[in-house]
């Protein structure tokens, strides 16, 4: 296992690694562990790293656009350090796996690591990456409820947030499972949350109704229908 630390107070980068390896070790865990005084030095390795701890306020780039810009937040788990709770909420909307403030704890690092390679076990969710005004922003497809264009702006619905790009409809579209359908031309529709299948339109979770287009509703019944079919298959296996 690899393991990265960045920070730039090097007291406290010294004292998170020997809370890390100390859990390592306890763990029986093999593992190599990196740090880094900055986003830049970070940024600068070409190693991937399954854990990475990463403080927030660092000199020039900061820590969330050194992960971001690292590709950080898809397989590779991260926790967030810092001093303040202010950027919890967009940590966790980046699918952080933690959030530590300082002063850090043997028991608070224990905790991130836990639930790291828990997550690590996990069979990897499919995302949809978006860019947002905040940044690159991967969203699990089983939470998309659906998706649609309203004066050139994508709007991605999920049943706790909405997340707004600019990248077309089609180009989201291509990215996504079997498990959504083009409902017509802006809309998009996760049939996961189908609570009816009319013959002009869609029920969906919550009671949005979505119509269908109008010369497709044919193929569109038919691709519902094998994903039915697709998920009874599933279920007996």
């Amino acid at each position: 296992m690899h393991i990265a630390l960045c920070d730039d107070e090097k007291n406290e980068l010294l004292l998170l690694r020997e809370m890390v390896q100390a859990f390592c070790e306890k763990k029986r865990l093999e593992a190599v562990i990196d740090v880094f005084s900055g986003g830049e030095d970070f940024l600068a390795s070409a190693q991937r790293y399954d854990i990475l701890f990463m403080d927030i306020y660092l000199p020039g780039m900061n820590g969330m656009e050194a992960a971001e810009r690292a590709g950080a937040l898809a397989r590779q788990q991260i926790v967030f350090t810092t001093v303040s709770r202010e950027y919890a909420v967009e940590a966790f909307r980046l699918n952080a796996a933690h959030y530590l403030t300082k002063p850090l704890s043997a028991q608070s690092v224990a905790e991130a690591m836990e639930r790291c390679l828990m997550r690590l076990g996990e069979p990897p969710r499919k995302s949809l990456v978006i860019r947002t005004n905040q940044g690159t922003i991967p969203v699990p497809m089983e939470q998309i409820v659906f998706i649609e264009v309203l004066n050139k702006l994508c709007i991605v619905h999920t049943a706790k947030s909405d997340f707004r790009t600019y990248t077309s409809l089609d180009a989201l579209f291509e990215q996504l499972d079997d498990a959504f359908l083009r409902a017509q031309r802006s809309y998009v529709v996760n049939m996961r949350f189908v609570e009816s299948f009319l013959f002009d339109r869609v029920i969906l979770a919550g009671g949005t109704e979505i119509m269908l287009s109008r010369g497709n509703r044919t193929e569109l019944k038919r691709q519902y229908q094998s994903f039915l079919f697709r998920l009874a298959r599933r279920a007996e296996e």
